[in-house]
């Protein structure tokens, strides 16, 4: 099958690459990765109007990892409990689905236990990365399928599930698993794709990694509240949704950039969790124009007299693990002029928030409203201007 040749290409370069990597560099020692094989079987989750009525729900998945073990040498590690991290390769076939596309690609990797019972571990996952080789909307091939506008995605996963022990080296899992393939609107439409599975794997251990036993008593980290000045860019896939929308291609609509500023009060109320409040303006090119359709011709003209910048106020928490922080937040546009396809001045973001340095950081997010409409996602760079001790 062609999507399994490609998996073992990029499977093959994968392992090439990182052999390479390992041979130059003595600082990764080999006995703390280990190696996981895994394949699934499940179905899409009927989340929108095309899926409702698709009938070649089911599909198969197989997947390659790359997994370092942790052993509490780094504070962060002690606090999630000795933590699997890595990164691996996937491909879904969709088996009679082939409207679908045969997505494959590489995603980064986060495993943690829950708890264990002698040989029996109960673990979760957590998988975030890129997707290639989506089949898309397409009205003139007929592909009607509205979940997937664009060939490449993000993937996100989420598992959990029962691990077993056999000997030194082996583990045996069989986890449930869910999927997601979005595009986060860049690229119209895009409703998402949802599957569930079942999945069975099988984990090698060269070695098995013993945490760190330590005499000294666990002292707490500094807690520090923080304020942090960032910009960010992005662009977004609109189509149009107003009058006469019947004489004009389906989705047909035009491309926008969105960028601004923000700035974030922290307060770190423990190692692992802080909460603020941020307030920022952004320029959204969807917001200050309008479309509107002639003789079945879409065009677009300026919304206002002068360009309008939209003010935020976001209530934010963030998970911070070693270096990686999860920022999510709930905010409104206070002064938003809504209209009739476009009245939510409500929001959602979550984002992966990487310290570059002590102040300097990155990110990559997504915005959305409703839970569950991706707006746009958002490339970000920031520094924290102030860094104080917390006290308390």
């Amino acid at each position: 099958m062609p999507v399994v040749r490609r998996f073992y290409i990029f499977l093959i370069l994968m392992l090439s690459n990182t052999f390479l990597y390992s041979q130059e560099n003595d600082s990764i020692k080999p006995r703390r990765w280990a190696f996981s094989a895994g394949t699934e079987y499940g179905g899409i989750i009927p989340t929108n109007e095309s899926l409702n009525f698709y009938r070649h729900k089911a599909y198969t998945g197989y997947n390659f990892q790359f997994l370092k073990q942790t052993d509490g040498s780094r504070d962060w590690e002690k606090l999630y409990n000795y933590p699997q991290i890595g990164f691996g390769v996937f491909a879904l076939d969709f088996l009679k689905g082939r409207d679908m596309g045969s997505p494959y690609g590489i995603y980064g990797i986060y495993n943690a236990k829950i708890n264990q019972w002698n040989k029996l571990k109960w673990m979760y996952g957590v998988n975030f990365g890129i997707s290639f080789n989506s089949n898309v909307h397409d009205f003139d091939r007929q592909y009607y399928n509205i979940s997937i506008g664009a060939e490449t995605n993000m993937y996100i996963s989420a598992s959990t599930g029962l691990y077993y022990e056999i000997g030194e080296h082996f583990d045996l899992g069989l986890n449930v698993k869910y999927n997601h393939l979005s595009n986060g609107s860049t690229k119209v439409p895009n409703k998402g794709l949802n599957m569930a599975s079942g999945q069975l794997s099988l984990i090698y251990y060269p070695e098995r990694i013993k945490p760190i036993q330590s005499d000294t008593i666990y002292q707490p980290s500094e807690k520090h509240n923080t304020l942090e000045f960032s910009v960010f860019g992005g662009r977004k896939d609109t189509f149009y949704q107003g009058d006469n929308r019947d004489d004009i291609k389906l989705y047909d609509g035009y491309e926008y950039n969105v960028y601004g500023a923000d700035l974030l009060y922290m307060h770190q109320y423990s190692d692992k969790s802080a909460y603020g409040l941020g307030v920022g303006v952004n320029y959204d090119g969807e917001y200050n124009y309008q479309g509107y359709v002639v003789d079945s011709t879409l065009y677009r003209k300026k919304r206002f007299s002068h360009d309008r910048l939209l003010v935020s106020v976001v209530p934010t928490y963030r998970l911070m693990i070693g270096k990686l922080y999860v920022t999510v937040g709930a905010g409104v546009y206070p002064f938003k002029t809504t209209r009739r396809y476009d009245n939510n001045i409500i929001f959602q973001k979550i984002a992966l928030q990487y310290q570059i340095t002590d102040r300097l950081f990155a990110s990559f997010g997504i915005r959305a409203y409703n839970f569950h409409v991706a707006d746009f996602l958002e490339w970000r760079l920031g520094y924290t201007i102030i860094k104080n001790k917390n006290r308390k």
